[in-house]
């Protein structure tokens, strides 16, 4: 983009002003709000990026192990990471969300106060003057606002589910569902956001879908009251989507207008330059790309269920079964510490005949984009779903919780570019005769590829120079560079 590129042509120049970043503490977040940083740098901003300590060191030592100590000079030098205690021990289970919400909003704020105020911000950055942060922490706008501050907060998943959150107020009105979010009338399982909007499939209700009411309860509320506190305290909502994706969302003024600015990209977005993405655990790049390189084109299936779907040993198991079974070359990411239950007989029948790689961690924005990748097995996080989107790569879904049933309904039913797994939540153990059947119903399905490409045209035209998207960004920059009142 010429701006962009006319704006980052000297980095040692003065910043254009100073963005401090907040992501919610999630792999899924902490990766497109980075991307959001480098956004902002390539116009000519220095960005203080602010994750918890547990995070901030698996971030660090992610990029390292990658190679990410730049030169000085680079554009690295206009990004600061900074981290926060989060408020919990260093035994404690931060899987546990709702422990995590609740302490980290009164552990976080009286150490943001000085990083806004200028502390700590050695070299060139100058003061903070504005911010961006996770509508998941939009506690921290409080902060904000009384600074003066223009301040923005992105939203990491679908702008339906953002939608439904502003929009649960009317919801329990009009007795769609109850005051903990749970459903109570509902017509052929669907519910309406307005009576000008299509009917939306009760997975769109997003917090139900975690297994146990108590925690669905109690995250209902705490997204709930985030997602309002956003809309009320923010200068502007923004998503990583595109208007293609959800055309009646983008469309809906009340409560609240959300701006697309998507799709954000999500991995390394120069080849010559290794830059810090957010990855939490190192990527097995050279591995990953070299084994790629060496098989037919569209023939590989590449198999990734994000950083926190569980999945039992007998699943593992029967899904190590199904790859093999397949008869296709598969690049499977198993997350640290689980690769230990796959099977000796097929370690040794698969990745050692060079039939597949099961590796910790990949650069999957660059395997989506490789040629060789001809379906992705996929959680259906949001992330996954705009990058699969992104490089027109078919999807076979597996959702495990929460908005990953609501993005199955988006790429199997409405969008049309992908396969579920299993049709009904919670049938048990999916066979390996299962995997096989749907993993070649999908790569023969052209209908599907071709659906899967024109949503990739979309992309690409909303984050050209002149796209949609690119202008809602601009719009952003503007925003976060307008004198303070």
């Amino acid at each position: 983009m010429a701006a962009a590129a006319a704006a980052a042509a000297d980095h040692d120049a003065a910043p254009r002003a100073h963005a401090l970043i907040l992501p919610y503490p999630a792999q899924g977040h902490v990766i497109p709000l980075m991307e959001l940083a480098y956004c902002l740098i390539d116009r000519g901003f220095a960005v203080t990026f602010v994750n918890t300590e547990h995070n901030h060191r698996r971030v660090v030592a992610a990029a390292a192990g990658a190679g990410g100590v730049q030169a000085p000079g680079s554009r690295a030098r206009r990004l600061r990471l900074v981290a926060v205690a989060d408020g919990m021990g260093d035994g404690d289970d931060r899987d546990n969300l709702v422990r995590l919400n609740a302490v980290m909003e009164e552990a976080i704020p009286p150490q943001l106060e000085p990083i806004l105020d200028g502390a700590g911000g050695e070299g060139q950055l100058g003061k903070v003057t504005c911010v961006v942060v996770d509508v998941g922490m939009s506690w921290a706008l409080d902060a904000v606002k009384r600074r003066g501050l223009p301040g923005a907060a992105l939203w990491a998943a679908s702008a339906a589910v953002l939608a439904v959150l502003l929009g649960a107020q009317k919801l329990i009105r009009d007795g769609v569902i109850d005051d903990d979010g749970a459903p109570l009338k509902l017509e052929n399982n669907s519910f309406r956001l307005s009576e000008f909007t299509p009917p939306m499939d009760a997975t769109f209700l997003a917090w139900n879908f975690m297994g146990n009411r108590d925690a669905e309860r109690m995250v209902f509320h705490y997204l709930t009251s985030s997602a309002r506190a956003a809309a009320a305290k923010a200068d502007i909502l923004l998503c990583n989507s595109f208007v293609e994706l959800e055309p009646a969302i983008f469309t809906l003024k009340s409560p609240a207008t959300i701006l697309p600015i998507g799709p954000l990209r999500t991995g390394q977005r120069f080849a010559h330059q290794v830059e810090v993405v957010g990855h939490f655990w190192q990527t097995n790049d050279d591995t990953c790309l070299s084994f790629l390189d060496e098989q037919p084109y569209g023939s590989v299936v590449y198999v990734a269920f994000g950083s926190l779907t569980i999945m039992s040993p007998g699943q593992l198991k029967e899904l190590a079964l199904g790859l093999e079974a397949s008869g296709h070359p598969f690049l499977w990411v198993v997350r640290p510490g689980l690769a230990g239950n796959l099977p000796t007989s097929f370690l040794d029948a698969t990745t050692g005949q060079g039939k597949g790689i099961v590796v910790e961690w990949a650069p999957q924005e660059q395997v989506l984009a490789h040629p060789a990748v001809g379906c992705f097995v996929t959680h259906c996080g949001w992330n996954s779903t705009v990058e699969s989107i992104r490089n027109g790569v078919p999807m076979l879904c597996w959702p495990y919780f929460t908005d990953q049933f609501t993005n199955q309904i988006y790429i199997c039913d409405i969008w049309r570019i992908g396969l579920k797994m299993v049709q009904t939540y919670g049938e048990g153990i999916v066979t390996k005769e299962i995997m096989v059947e749907r993993l070649k119903e999908l790569l023969l399905d052209e209908g599907i590829k071709e659906r899967v490409q024109r949503l990739k045209e979309f992309a690409e035209t909303n984050m050209s120079e002149e796209g949609e998207s690119t202008r809602n960004l601009n719009a952003v920059v503007e925003l976060m560079t307008r004198p303070m009142s």
